[in-house]
């Protein structure tokens, strides 16, 4: 099967089982699956999969196809401008969570705590780790810890 025809089979069984956003996650599966970016794809709609890449890409596809979440899948969530690693012992962050992130940076500058040494933060309950990693991003010389009481999520 060519990669467009898998991504248009994928888009198709994805819309008849109601998946948000079907031909984004059909693209994202594949591009899981293939170790590659969505240039390769858009670029080589006639490459011909692999049986074993075909597998992988059939497998992945009933399981989204079930509701379970891209992330959950892949591994990996965007957060911050980064890439973080997920699993189904954290919650996958959210856009809207960025928000957090602007308010604590907002509240810093408000507060002038820019100084090294002059700023601890703890993030407790802290899941995937997404705010404390975003804060740290952006303030290298704050003193920052992350907890949860969940070890897997750790």
């Amino acid at each position: 099967m060519q990669l467009k025809q898998a991504i248009d089979s994928a888009h198709q069984l994805f819309m008849e089982n109601d998946v948000p956003s079907p031909r984004l996650n059909a693209e994202l599966l594949l591009m899981f699956v293939l170790g590659c970016e969505r240039a390769y794809v858009y670029a080589h709609p006639e490459r011909e999969l692999t049986r074993d890449e075909q597998s992988g890409y059939d497998e992945v596809v009933r399981e989204r196809a079930r509701g379970c979440p891209t992330q959950y899948i892949t591994g990996h969530q965007e957060f911050w401008g980064l890439d973080l690693l997920v699993s189904p012992a954290v919650l996958i962050p959210r856009p809207e969570t960025e928000h957090v992130v602007e308010a604590v940076l907002e509240l810093v500058r408000e507060y002038g705590f820019a100084g090294p040494g002059r700023l601890r933060i703890i993030d407790v309950g802290t899941g995937s780790g997404c705010i404390a990693l975003a804060v740290a991003s952006e303030m290298p010389h704050a003193e920052i810890h992350a907890c949860d009481i969940s070890e897997e999520a750790l």
